[in-house]
């Protein structure tokens, strides 16, 4: 931090009922607790670790209290957001209960003092000053974390590091399966889900490609509910290249409509949705299915659905509720 030329801009934050700030340089963003994914890796003890992984290098979480050693006197609350930090030993989260805006410190007019608070055999963790008339402590992200912690971190920083880039590669492979999907695309799709914890993906994954493998015309083996039917009529159908229309009755009456292009589904149409929503909801509430020709009125109509059929019908898998009886788990 840079104490010797005033200051500079400082965001402040406020955490248990203290005030904080964090000079402007080393703030990568200021992000809601909610909208945040959390991972935990477990070091060598067993003890988990909370990582953020939105940031370009994994944070770890980093709580004031545990910092100063409070947790088992105050315990550790919940939050309301995350102050992201880049610090020379790697990118810190610092949970944080409210984000007060940016404000210029001259120091130069309220000189700083050391904070009492001291890491790394008397370091301190930043300077005291003050803002409005509160102490105000001025945090260095380069020294809050003493040796014995950045020595915990390491190996799990490398994991988590790893973890993003299994993320990444996720995320590119997705986009492969959404405009060119393969049978073998989807089982490292699987693979990739399952390592990266998101196992009802992984589950969708595996289910679909179960019906991608089987041959062709082979019977249902396994679970075979009104679900596992749809899926197979849609890999036959892709199959052959088919044009035309799978019509279905759900088990509550009503009647829903699958459109097929070259074996593409390419539309669909279920209680007043169409497009993606209406095959999520045929998906979720399966029945009798019937293949009818194509109807060469649609045939020059434009698809509401564009992404490979393999990767919408996943996408689908995954969103559907789990059932009681077990018929339609589909976590890894």
């Amino acid at each position: 931090m840079r104490l010797g030329d005033g200051g500079g801009k400082v965001l402040i934050i406020a955490i248990d009922d203290g005030l904080f700030g964090v000079h402007l340089d080393w703030v990568e963003d200021v992000l809601s607790a909610d909208a945040v994914v959390l991972h935990a890796l477990r070091n060598g003890s067993g003890r988990a670790r909370a990582f953020v992984l939105q940031a370009a290098a994994p944070a770890p979480l980093v709580d004031l209290r545990e910092l100063l050693g409070l947790v088992e006197l105050l315990g550790l609350p919940r939050r309301t957001g995350l102050l992201l930090l880049c610090a020379t030993g790697g990118a810190l989260a610092l949970p944080i209960d409210a984000c007060l805006g940016v404000r210029a410190l001259d120091l130069r007019q309220r000189p700083p003092v050391p904070a009492r608070v001291t890491r790394d055999g008397g370091v301190p963790i930043g300077h005291l000053t003050t803002l409005d008339g509160r102490p105000l402590t001025v945090l260095d992200p380069n020294r809050l974390l003493d040796a014995e912690l950045r020595a915990v971190l390491a190996p799990l920083r490398a994991r988590a590091a790893a973890l993003c880039e299994r993320r990444r590669r996720l995320a590119a492979l997705w986009e492969e399966l959404r405009e060119d999907a393969t049978a073998e695309r989807l089982r490292s799709y699987a693979r990739l889900c399952a390592r990266t914890g998101q196992g009802r993906a992984a589950g969708a994954a595996r289910r679909l490609l179960a019906h991608l493998e089987a041959p062709p015309g082979s019977p249902l083996t396994g679970a075979s509910d009104a679900l596992d039917r749809l899926l197979r009529e849609l890999v036959e159908r892709q199959r052959a290249g088919a044009s035309g229309a799978i019509e279905i009755e759900s088990p509550d009456g009503g009647r829903g409509t699958i459109v097929l292009r070259a074996g593409q589904v390419v539309d669909a149409s279920c209680a007043g949705t169409d497009g993606r929503a209406a095959f999520a909801r045929l998906l979720g509430a399966p029945g009798a299915a019937r293949f009818a020709p194509a109807d060469a009125a649609r045939a020059g109509v434009p698809p509401r659905i564009t992404e490979s059929t393999i990767a919408l019908t996943v996408a689908a898998l995954a969103a559907l509720p789990e059932r009681a009886n077990g018929q339609r788990r589909i976590d890894a």
